[in-house]
């Protein structure tokens, strides 16, 4: 089958290509889908799973290493594994980060990892849902605790799990603000309903919020160090950046009387499933940044870095 992976782990994006690799195998849990639609996400060739490390058991990971996690398709094998999918299923879901990706004709999924597709939603649409719309589902609800009536700061409003974040806050019935750089990630936050948008290229943000319950970070660095002192005690905050040795420090969360928390997305098929709903009843917007054929995907990474991004990005297989 011909798919995308990081051929050398030491040289990150630049070494991302596609070719030719064997089908993957369905062992005694999993599926085998193909897949229609892969969304990207452009920290991946970076990460500890690049395959410069060890698996969790000590394992050397073995090189191909696949990209691209999140992903829609159509079961062609479900012999495996105790489920209730059949051949022809439309699905969509976050394989483990620790196995082979879906940036190719053919993955091998497990059943606790997806969910069905609804009628009246696109592969496309679909496969932007469960990294984005799921990290911000668990950012804003699993460890940021959010409530209606409280005020969510959401750092990278026009990103990838930004833009979802601004949309299931308002549809909890939180008031959002969010901060993004430049005139048109401005204007996409506030089409997605976001109350108040702070442009991180001409304001500092800690001049304009208050009265925060909770702070989302997606973006890190800079953003998240001055985050820390508009958190009141008794708030949040919560960061996806960075690996786990980023994480906020408990210790200076317990001085502050505030929590603070680091996590990695996780599958969750009910979440996937409410979420494609939303998504039916128009509640959430997909916003796609752009669609490219697999392909691509050696050129889209080496571009990434060099190019301002408002949604997600997605190969089409």
């Amino acid at each position: 089958m011909k798919a995308a992976w990081i051929a050398d782990a030491q040289h990150g994006d630049l070494s991302i290509v596609v070719g030719d690799t064997a089908d993957p195998d369905a062992d005694l849990r999993g599926l085998i889908v193909a897949v229609e639609a892969v969304g990207l996400t452009f920290g991946e060739p970076h990460w500890v799973t690049n395959g410069a490390g060890p698996l969790p058991d000590g394992r050397p990971r073995p090189l191909p290493v696949i990209i691209g996690h999140e992903f829609a398709g159509r079961i062609v094998d479900a012999a495996a594994g105790d489920h209730d999918f059949t051949v022809g299923d439309r699905v969509f879901g976050l394989i483990d980060f620790w196995r082979n990706g879906a940036a190719a004709e053919l993955a091998c999924v497990l059943a606790s990892e997806i969910a069905r597709v609804p009628e009246g939603i696109s592969a496309v649409d679909a496969a932007t849902l469960p990294i984005g719309a799921l990290t911000a589902w668990q950012g804003l609800f699993d460890h940021g605790h959010l409530r209606a009536g409280q005020t969510v700061l959401i750092h990278g409003g026009a990103g990838a799990v930004g833009t979802f974040a601004i949309q299931i806050a308002k549809g909890a019935k939180a008031r959002v603000i969010a901060t993004a750089r430049g005139e048109e990630a401005v204007a996409l936050c506030t089409s997605l309903g976001a109350d108040v948008v702070v442009d991180t290229a001409t304001q500092r943000f800690e001049n304009v919020v208050g009265g925060i319950d909770l702070v989302f970070d997606t973006v890190g660095r800079d953003l998240l160090e001055r985050s820390w002192a508009i958190v009141p005690r008794g708030g949040t905050l919560v960061t996806i950046s960075g690996e786990a040795e980023d994480a906020p420090s408990p210790e200076r969360a317990r001085d502050l009387g505030i929590e603070a928390a680091w996590f990695i997305v996780s599958p969750n098929p009910g979440q996937l499933s409410q979420l494609a709903s939303w998504v039916l009843d128009g509640r959430i917007k997909v916003k796609i940044d752009a669609v490219h054929p697999l392909d691509d995907a050696p050129r889209v990474f080496r571009e990434a870095a060099g190019r301002a991004h408002a949604g997600k990005t997605v190969l089409k297989i």
